[in-house]
């Protein structure tokens, strides 16, 4: 009984502090959300995922969709144009465009369904919400692993020199940009994961233990010696052979007949005598 009694304590003291962690680890799995939402947007803005180096044969920068240069002037000169894809580089940087915008229209569509937090079960908005995390996790990297097949394009080496190639950067190097989106990646993964392991992970209950079960002590649960004055004997499992015990009502402390006896002259403050009690003094 006693190890039963600490096992049911154990299992109560982690099932507790089970459902306060999971309330925690779902707000700050909220809160990621969103920050890597905004991840999302600023690396598919930037320009910065590659730019020149100190030996590089001219300053500029190079984005997925953006890229900058210096005139003679020295004014910085950007091109490239979400509305016209035909001033976007290369088709390797092009496709980069196309999937991390979407991998940003997933991040920004999570933030959203956060809302049905309020409509509908937990355990489902987490298996969406993880679902979207790893599609847009999955479409950021297609869009990393994309954009250094455009490092051979003409203007890249006019930047990077004659030695940039597909994967081959050359004398340039990798800026904030590039690895923010990196970065990126692994947060929406991580989130991902996390988001479906709160919403396939599930407290299980355990049957409430018969000293705590008001309802089993007419059951033979208890030590039968231990019962109370409200309790029989007749109920219990472990005393089906006995015969049913008749209670008797508390009445007054003072001598009293029985209901089941004649009356006698041992007691004068019995109820149930209809005369008066003659006493003979008899004396040798």
């Amino acid at each position: 009984m006693k190890s039963d009694i600490n096992y049911h304590e154990r299992s109560h003291y982690y099932s507790t502090k089970f459902m306060r962690s999971s309330k925690a680890v779902g707000v700050l799995w909220g809160i990621f959300t969103m920050c890597y939402s905004i991840l999302a947007i600023v690396v598919f803005l930037q320009d910065q995922w590659i730019g020149d180096a100190d030996n590089s044969k001219g300053p500029g920068n190079f984005g997925i969709w953006r890229w900058c240069t210096d005139s003679q002037d020295g004014r910085e000169i950007c091109r490239g144009r979400l509305d016209d894809f035909g001033t976007i580089l290369s088709p390797a940087f092009r496709a980069a465009t196309v999937f991390t915008g979407l991998a940003c229209i997933i991040s920004i569509l999570c933030v959203v369904a956060l809302v049905l937090f309020f409509m509908c079960r937990s355990s489902d908005v987490f298996k969406i919400c993880g679902s979207m995390q790893f599609l847009s996790g999955i479409c950021l990297a297609i869009g990393i692993l994309s954009f250094p097949a455009g490092w051979d394009n003409e203007e890249v080496r006019g930047v990077c020199g004659p030695m940039a190639d597909d994967y081959k950067l050359g004398t340039c190097g990798i800026r904030w940009g590039f690895v923010l989106a990196v970065i990126a990646f692994f947060d929406s993964i991580i989130l991902g994961c996390l988001a479906l392991t709160l919403a396939t992970k599930k407290l299980k209950f355990l049957e409430e233990p018969a000293y705590m079960n008001p309802s089993s002590m007419y059951q033979g649960e208890i030590n039968p010696g231990f019962l109370g004055d409200n309790m029989s004997l007749a109920g219990s499992r472990k005393s089906g052979g006995l015969q049913p015990v008749m209670l008797m009502p508390h009445g007054p402390q003072d001598d009293r007949y029985s209901e089941y006896s004649h009356p006698t002259g041992r007691s004068t403050q019995s109820p149930y005598r209809t005369g008066p009690q003659v006493h003979h003094n008899l004396q040798l």
